[in-house]
């Protein structure tokens, strides 16, 4: 199973390599790697770097080729934590540890992660998934441990999670085929969708998830991925405009935008498994006459498991089966 890991964000520092080790080799269920501030989940700042500027505004001094940042202290959108010694004593963080300190780094990242715990759930629930995603022959799943409901999965359209769990909960859970009407979400679930939590789980891991077709056929356009808009970057836009203009391979796609064949695998793996790239023409029903709405969960679905429509049987030696499912694309 892949492990996804939660993104650190470093603000100030002029030497990361200690910080960068001491995420590596916490040994913890949950695990941290350092990403760009823009795709961080969490952020650490240099308190010897940080100056007051005005009322709860503080200079992040630059290094290297991270520029000068303000942060304004009251407007946090993600956990942030100051380490110590504070070098102007007017600041005042709301989070502050001694990253020489092992209990100290534990501490704030079990905070950080208690905070983030959304995202935790779904990064859990998600790896699950990614081992199940090709035997999900069913509408809806109830995800269950010891007799109690830790999330529902509409396969291809919502998803509810329990919150008041961890992830040892979901690890530890056995999933329960049921048909669509079994789909509804206790309203004190944390809900999301199927697009959206594969979105964050491949965009995440060190795995090479892109079926190996990809790598040498045709690629088209299908549809805007089904995520929230902070989800898709740059790179992923100037993919989907290349595709939309006219269908390419992957070497051509890699000559055409300039990236490494790595940082392009992964943007399409997460294009792929969103439902948003097919090497199938006749599945690229939204393709280059324009930009396409998100695929709604049904086709979401139909792409991931295009034989397995709700109704569709089959039958053999005189008895009703299910269609099983097959891939989107065999290796």
């Amino acid at each position: 199973m892949a492990t996804p890991r939660l993104r650190m964000g470093l603000m100030g520092f002029s030497a990361e390599e200690y910080l960068v080790a001491l995420l590596r080799t916490r040994s913890a269920l949950l695990k941290w790697e350092v990403s760009t501030i823009e795709d961080a989940d969490a952020l650490w700042v240099n308190g010897e770097s940080v100056a007051m500027v005005s009322h709860d505004i503080v200079r992040v001094a630059g290094h290297g080729a991270q520029p000068e940042v303000l942060l304004d202290l009251k407007h946090l959108a993600r956990p942030t934590a100051f380490t110590t010694p504070i070098a102007d004593e007017r600041i005042r963080p709301p989070v502050t540890f001694d990253s020489r300190a092992a209990a100290s780094v534990d501490k704030v990242l079990r905070r950080a992660e208690t905070v983030l715990q959304p995202l935790v759930m779904q990064l859990a629930l998600a790896s699950q998934m990614a081992d199940r995603l090709h035997e999900l022959t069913s509408e809806t799943y109830h995800v269950v441990r010891g007799g109690k409901l830790v999330a529902v999965v509409n396969v291809g359209g919502s998803i509810g999670i329990d919150l008041g769990l961890t992830p040892q909960h979901v690890e530890e859970s056995t999933w329960k085929g049921l048909p669509a009407a079994a789909g509804e979400i206790p309203s004190s679930f944390f809900t999301t969708t199927f697009a959206e939590v594969l979105w964050v789980y491949v965009s995440r891991v060190e795995t090479d998830l892109l079926p190996r077709r990809y790598r040498s056929a045709k690629l088209y356009f299908r549809a805007i991925p089904r995520v929230s808009q902070r989800h898709i970057t740059n790179t992923h836009y100037q993919i989907l405009s290349e595709l939309a203009s006219e269908p390419q391979n992957f070497k051509r796609l890699q000559q055409a935008i300039g990236l490494r064949k790595e940082v392009l695998a992964n943007a399409l793996s997460v294009l792929y498994y969103a439902g948003s790239i097919t090497t199938d023409p006749a599945r690229a029903t939204k393709g280059a006459a324009r930009v396409a709405d998100a695929d709604s969960p049904s086709e979401l679905r139909h792409s991931l498991f295009p034989q397995s429509t709700a109704g569709e049987m089959s039958r053999q030696d005189g008895a009703a089966k299910r269609t099983l499912p097959i891939p989107l694309d065999l290796p």
